[in-house]
């Protein structure tokens, strides 16, 4: 999916959380999470290892991100740490 090139690019901004992803399966782990304004979904790198997200070191952090968005997964191809808007 982080590589459809038909989703195009886009570029959000919101606090990284870390939460329980798919709790109580086979699937379950730490998740990264971008709040944003009105949403909130996983977010990772476009490329790499899904269960070692470097972005996790941000956490509780904001953050800007550009990539492309699946249904529930954001896949970030750059990210930085912005300041706290409020």
């Amino acid at each position: 999916m982080s590589d459809d090139k038909s989703i195009p690019h886009q570029t959000v901004r919101g606090r990284l959380t870390l939460r329980t992803f798919a709790r109580n399966t086979k699937s379950e782990s730490l998740g990264v999470y971008l709040e944003t304004d009105d949403d909130c979904f996983l977010i990772r790198p476009a490329s790499g290892n899904a269960f070692e997200n470097p972005i996790a070191r941000l956490a509780g952090k904001w953050i800007e991100a550009t990539g492309r968005r699946s249904a529930y997964v954001f896949f970030a191809t750059e990210w930085h740490e912005i300041n706290d808007p409020g």
